[in-house]
């Protein structure tokens, strides 16, 4: 795909038109980076913002005690680093999980077509106001019992990757998802520890809600109304 076929699928751009997106491709960077390669880290001076063409990545804070907080995981097509255009240094860091194609827009540069363009910048805002939403969420998805943040993550992720299976009479059946990311990064994303996020799923397991493949890889789940229960204790 070219520069501009990836702006075009970008939820942030799709909407501009071929002349504003010929001038964003014309100051857009192309990089090509692997797993696990640190895009920018916390701290560092705010250069530039970036849009996620193929692969995923991580946005995530460094705590005090030496943790990390996965703040949002970042699919093709999202953006993300945003608020550099507004800050002296990302509060931050971001880190490939996946083989990644990203395109790299330097601050002063985008700023510049903001200017040439109003429309971006309203683009902008309408996307940052998401973010704020999705990160106002994860605040509150915080405050929850670990069990109800893991529920309310799987049933997302069953609305994300599947249609629902219909058992013969018409009510929702098993479902086989697979999860995107290992059980570590998992525990950070729900912002607990690897060792809670075990005994939560064994929860689980005896409560017959779902069960899991020997990879750890796929969980089925048994009954989507135990799930939707719990997520809301």
């Amino acid at each position: 795909m070219s520069v501009v076929d990836d702006l075009r699928a970008a939820r942030l751009f799709e909407s501009l038109p071929d002349e504003q997106l010929a001038r964003l491709a014309a100051v857009a960077r192309a990089l090509d980076l692997p797993e696990g390669h640190r895009v920018f880290s916390q701290g560092d001076a705010a250069e530039a913002f970036f849009l996620l063409a193929e692969g995923r990545v991580k946005v995530f804070k460094s705590l005090r005690d030496g943790r990390t907080a996965t703040l949002r995981h970042v699919h093709g097509g999202e953006t993300f680093g945003e608020s550099v255009l507004f800050h002296e240094t990302y509060p931050s860091s971001a880190e490939t999980m996946a083989p990644a194609r990203l395109l790299r827009f330097g601050t002063d540069d985008f700023l510049a077509v903001c200017t040439e363009y109003p429309d971006v910048a309203v683009h902008l805002l309408a996307a940052m106001a998401r973010l704020m939403v999705l990160l106002n969420r994860r605040v509150e998805e915080l405050l929850l019992p670990v069990p109800a943040r893991l529920a309310r993550y799987l049933l997302e992720l069953a609305d994300e990757q599947l249609e629902p299976a219909r058992s013969p009479g018409g009510g929702e059946g098993p479902r086989v998802v697979r999860l995107p990311t290992t059980k570590r990064e998992l525990a950070a994303r729900l912002g607990t520890v690897p060792e809670t996020l075990s005994r939560t799923f064994d929860r689980l397991k005896r409560g017959e809600v779902l069960r899991m493949s020997g990879d750890h890889e796929l969980v089925e789940i048994l009954s989507f109304e135990k799930l939707r229960r719990i997520a809301q204790e």
